[in-house]
């Protein structure tokens, strides 16, 4: 019996061995595999270095709090965040979001500070930890506000985690987080928490939709290693703090986008319709087939609906000036107009040429209204931005004295209205039916 137990506590022991032996060995390999990646071990922390795809979630990263990165609160090290952050445990897909500065003006930045886990920092180009390049920290539970940036709701707090570049124009920021968490960003910063909840869910997959088709389509990848921006370049994010409401517009819906013969549409969407909506044949070229004209009528008594506003003539001249180098203008005519009614051809007439502008967004911009006084619908007046409100318009030009503008509608025009949308709910309209009637030939799919 003796020798028998010894037999067996012998074969034990050289079992466990070996096992310790084969997960020493797994570890080398992984090691391996990271240096052959990119990885460096420092201070006894592992540093990601990222690339295009960011970092795997669950690494800390170890940087010391020193010079202008110095924590005035605490010692704390930023960490990526943990694989089991509830935050970050929806979809598999991540976007790479590129914040602006403040204003929306550059991508890149002059310095940034930021509050993590109840410390503050500041990096500049010159900070010790960006000697590599990059730096990526990890938000957590509570994410990372950002105090040198100004949004609508300052300061803004981004989750997932935050890549710091540092470039020779500047400090680049890149948030990259789950795609579902990113959504719950974009809603209530593209349409008012106030709407109707199936309003907002049409609303949660439309962004959802649109961001996907970015996320393939990588126009802003080679250059800056982002999928999207945080402004009206695509979809406004993080300038509105989400809600109960928003968000679970964004769960209730998750993981749906349109399709159609099986890959995503670009889903447009706008303000407010001036009684029709457009396809994207206002920015030239061949309708998408998803797309269509439809009539709105469902938004017709909001205060956009239709407006109209004053410009000085001097102030369309001085325009004129920066864009032909003329210093008369003699005219002003709307010469196209597409077949839902936007104009697609705006002729400047100076003493020495004729200029045609086609862009949709290029007559908006020669047209806008920065400074006067735009009366609504309603009576209601408001100051008018860098963009002429939509393109359905007509006006009349008064030589040397003011061009009188009026017209319908708020934004771009096509695809969904979302204050139409928003009065479709009111009606009992549900959000797979509202979306329905201004996108066409469509399938609801799951992204996963």
């Amino acid at each position: 019996m003796k020798k028998t137990r010894f037999f067996y506590e012998i074969n034990y022991f050289l079992i466990v061995l070996l096992g310790w032996l084969l997960l020493f060995h797994k570890a080398a390999e992984v090691n391996r595999a990271r240096e052959k990646e990119g990885w460096k071990t420092w201070t006894g922390c592992v540093l990601g270095i990222a690339g295009a795809g960011g970092i795997e979630s669950g690494m800390a990263v170890g940087m010391q709090n020193t010079g202008s990165a110095e924590a005035t609160e605490n010692d704390d090290l930023p960490e990526i965040a943990e694989s089991g952050d509830e935050r970050l445990s929806t979809l598999s897909g991540k976007i790479r979001v590129l914040l602006m500065d403040s204003g929306y003006q550059s991508y890149y930045h002059s310095s940034v500070t930021l509050n993590l886990n109840g410390a503050d920092y500041e990096y500049t180009p010159d900070s010790p930890e960006l000697s590599q390049g990059e730096l990526v920290l990890g938000g957590g539970e509570a994410g990372i506000t950002i105090t040198s940036i100004e949004r609508q709701e300052s300061p803004p707090v981004y989750y997932g985690t935050l890549e710091i570049q540092n470039t020779p124009q500047g400090l680049l920021l890149i948030n990259e987080l789950p795609l579902e968490t990113y959504l719950e960003g974009v809603v209530p910063s593209e349409m008012p928490a106030s709407y109707e909840g199936q309003a907002l869910m049409a609303q949660a997959v439309c962004a959802r939709t649109y961001a996907v088709c970015q996320m393939e389509e990588g126009s802003l990848q080679e250059e800056y290693g982002a999928d999207v921006d945080d402004s009206v370049n695509f979809q406004v994010y993080g300038n509105i703090a989400p809600t109960d409401k928003t968000s679970q517009a964004v769960r209730e819906t998750s993981g749906q986008i349109m399709c159609q013969d099986g890959k995503p549409v670009t889903a447009y969407y706008f303000s407010t319709s001036s009684g029709r909506t457009s396809t994207d044949e206002i920015w030239g070229g061949t309708s998408s087939s998803y797309l269509k004209s439809v009539e709105c009528e469902f938004d017709q008594n909001a205060p956009w609906s239709s407006w109209k506003v004053t410009i000085p003539w001097t102030v369309l001249e001085e325009r004129t000036r920066n864009l032909t180098g003329s210093e008369s203008l003699e005219s002003i005519q709307v010469v196209k107009k597409s077949e839902s009614g936007a104009v697609t051809g705006l002729q400047i007439t100076t003493e020495k040429e004729a200029v045609q502008l086609e862009g949709e967004y290029e007559i908006r911009e020669f047209l806008s209204p920065q400074g006067q006084t735009i009366t609504e619908k309603d009576g209601s007046t408001v100051t008018g931005g860098s963009l002429l409100p939509s393109s359905y318009f007509q006006l009349k030009a008064n030589k040397g004295g003011c061009v009188e503008i009026t017209g319908g509608g708020f934004g771009h025009g096509v695809g969904m209205s979302q204050t139409a949308a928003n009065e479709m709910a009111k009606e009992g309209y549900s959000w797979q039916e509202i979306l329905e009637y201004f996108f066409r030939d469509i399938t609801l799919d799951r992204y996963e």
